[in-house]
Formats: structure tokens, C-alpha cells, sequence
């Protein structure tokens, strides 16, 4: 078996995995899961796990009680069973004389490019220390408009976050198949996937199927952002933990999504993967083409139009004149800023505002190409 020493690996763990099917967290299964995470890091391998089960460990807390369907009292669960969820992860990895830190992520933490570099400054101190983080979203607190949405995506983000060499996805599933295995008997499962294009997003049936939270889609959204980012990304089934001993050399049985050739550098995956955009920006064909073809920053004179209300510094869309998403980036401008300037030169720009803060709207530096 090859050594592991460095490599950084990322294993998203889903309610399902953690209850093992039933209404409770399954100990034992936890514990092959810990048992596991132990051998890894005797091979070298620094470990991050993202572990769902916060709500499912609160209702066992509470004994099932019935709830009323609001969502403050999902949030109740959570606040909950977070606790409950830590305490039972510290308990087991003292077993193996492992010690585990808790990291409790919002998307707002992710959009705020200082809140990002100081999540991830703190996972690479856990790191540094042998300590295991153990990321969970804050569902506790949060409401929708700031929701990652599902461990799925959570764990790819992290696994940019970290710069992990790999991110695995356990499920209730063995990967991505040809077709949906529970209907189609001559479904196969696809072991390797290069490129994730519309073939591939099209066979994993879009979201809302019951593959898991958002279904087989999320997933695949994940594992785009993890591979454009440089990533290699696995999705197995979570019945038997062992297996990710083999997941790790490159064996076992599972989807694998190899990693970009030509990955974004980090800022830039940060402005392509982590941040929401807030507002659009339509642009003329030429500043489409000089974006495109030239590598070129936007200039005022090349936007059309402005949609939505935003701040200097937020992350926005840029699309062409059909309305296809081109690129994203974060504007030197507020939107009101420029509403005022667009269709005028750049040397224009300080005598409308009475300021400038640069002659581009949004700098080649801060944008990212949109590959749909």
C-alpha cells in the first residue's frame, strides 16, 4: 500500500451514512468510520471530515418528540444536536488517542473573502496540530439566503478551501450509473469521469431525486466545482467505511471525477465557486469577445445593462445579450455607480462620479470564464 504522507483528503459523511439507515446515529458504524480515519493517519494522511447527522442527533436527544414544522424548530434540532454530534465524534476518536475540532460554516462565511481565509487559517492550524476539524453547516442559525444548501457541495467548498488532493462523497449509493439502477436492471456504474459535461449532468437525473439531499445532481454540482478547482473527487457508498482504504490508492468500487487540467488558482475559485453573485452585468458582443477570446478586464463602455442592486466588491455575472452566463467577478463599482457609467470610456469615469476607482469595472484578475 502507497504512503499517504501529506496527501489531504475530505470525506463528506451524509446523515444516511451516520444513522446507517435507521432513525438514530449508529455508533458502531461511526466507529469503523473513526477506526478508518485512524489508519489514514497513520499512513501520513491529514483528514477533514464533513459530517451531517446535527438534526437526526437532536431528535434522538429529544426522543422523537413531534414538532411543529417551522423552521426554528429545525434550528432548535440543530442547536441541539450539534452538541450531541461532537460529543459523540470526541468520544469515539479518543479511542484512538485522536482529537477533533468543530468548524461550523454559513455561506456568509464563504461570500466574505476575510470570513474565508480565516475559516481556512484555522483548518490549516487544526491541520498543523493533528487535530481533526469536523465541519458541519450552521444550520442552527442559518435561513436560506444564507445556506450552503447541502453537506455535498459543503464538503467540495472545504475541499477547496484546504487545497485537498481529494474529496470523498459517502452515500447511499456505490456512484453515478449509466442510468437509475432501482429502475433500470442494465444500469452500469460509470467508474471514471473526466470531463463533467451535459451527458453526465443530464444522467444524474437533476436534482430533487431521492439519492440523498438534492439527489444525485448536487453531487455532481460538487464535484464540478471540486475538480475545476484542481480537486479529484469520489463518490462511494457509505455501508462499509473500510473501503475508503481503498478509495485512497485508486481501488474499490465508486465514481471517480479526475481533476481539471488546468485548474483555477485559488482567489479565482474562491470568485467561481464559493461566492454567491448578487447581481448581473450584460455585455455588448465586443466586450463578450475581448473577455472570451483576449483575456481582457470589463470596461464600462462594453456593459449594456445592470440587473439587481449591489455593493463595490460583490461577486456578479456577467452574460451576453441572450442572457448566457459568460463569466463571474467582483465589481469596482456599486451597481448605482454603474448605472451611471456604463456605454462611457474609462477617462470619462471620474468626471460623472466625481471619483474613480480604477478604469475597469471588473478586473481580469477578479474574473473567472464560466464553462457551460
Amino acid at each position: 500500500m502507497s504512503s499517504l504522507k501529506n496527501k489531504r483528503i475530505v470525506i463528506k459523511l451524509g446523515s444516511s451514512t451516520l444513522t446507517n439507515g435507521s432513525k438514530n446515529l449508529d455508533r458502531a458504524h461511526m466507529l469503523e468510520i473513526v477506526r478508518t480515519v485512524h489508519k489514514l493517519k497513520e499512513q501520513g494522511a491529514e483528514v477533514i471530515l464533513v459530517s451531517s447527522g446535527a438534526i437526526a442527533a437532536g431528535r434522538e436527544f429529544l426522543n422523537h418528540v413531534q414538532l411543529p414544522k417551522e423552521v426554528r424548530f429545525k434550528q432548535m434540532l440543530a442547536s441541539i444536536g450539534q452538541v450531541k454530534l461532537i460529543e459523540q465524534w470526541e468520544s469515539l476518536f479518543s479511542i484512538y488517542d485522536l482529537k477533533v475540532g468543530q468548524i461550523l460554516i454559513t455561506r456568509a462565511d464563504l461570500d466574505n473573502r476575510d470570513r474565508y481565509l480565516n475559516a481556512r487559517d484555522t483548518l490549516f492550524a487544526l491541520l498543523e496540530m493533528g487535530i481533526i476539524p469536523i465541519i458541519n453547516e450552521n444550520d442552527a442559525v442559518c435561513v436560506s439566503e444564507i445556506k450552503v444548501g447541502d453537506n455535498d457541495n459543503l464538503a467540495a467548498l472545504s475541499g477547496v478551501l484546504v487545497e485537498a488532493d481529494l474529496v470523498i462523497l459517502l452515500t447511499d449509493q456505490k456512484g453515478l450509473y449509466s442510468s437509475d439502477p432501482r429502475k433500470d436492471p442494465n444500469a452500469k456504474l460509470i467508474t471514471t469521469v473526466e470531463k463533467i459535461d451535459e451527458h453526465i449532468i443530464e444522467i444524474a437525473g437533476g436534482s430533487g431525486t431521492s439519492l440523498g439531499t438534492g439527489g444525485m445532481a448536487t453531487k455532481i454540482k460538487a464535484a464540478k466545482t471540486a475538480t475545476e478547482a484542481g480537486v479529484k473527487m469520489i463518490i462511494a457508498s457509505g455501508e462499509n467505511p473500510l473501503a475508503i482504504l481503498d478509495l485512497v490508492q485508486g481501488k474499490g468500487v465508486g465514481t471517480t471525477f479526475e481533476p481539471s487540467k488546468t485548474p483555477i488558482l485559488a482567489r479565482k475559485s474562491w470568485i467561481s465557486s464559493a461566492t454567491r453573485a448578487a447581481g448581473s452585468l450584460v455585455l455588448d458582443e465586443g466586450a463578450v469577445k475581448a473577455i472570451v477570446s483576449r483575456g481582457s478586464s470589463l470596461l464600462p463602455k462594453g456593459i449594456v445593462r445592470v440587473e439587481k442592486e449591489f455593493l463595490r466588491g460583490a461577486t456578479v455575472q456577467l452574460k451576453d445579450l441572450d442572457g448566457k452566463v459568460i463569466a463571474r467577478g467582483l465589481t469596482r463599482y456599486s451597481s448605482e455607480e454603474l448605472s451611471l457609467i456604463i456605454k462611457h470610456d474609462s477617462k470619462d469615469i471620474e468626471s460623472i462620479l466625481g471619483f474613480t476607482h480604477g478604469d475597469v469595472a471588473v478586473h481580469r484578475d477578479d474574473l473567472v470564464l464560466v464553462d457551460k
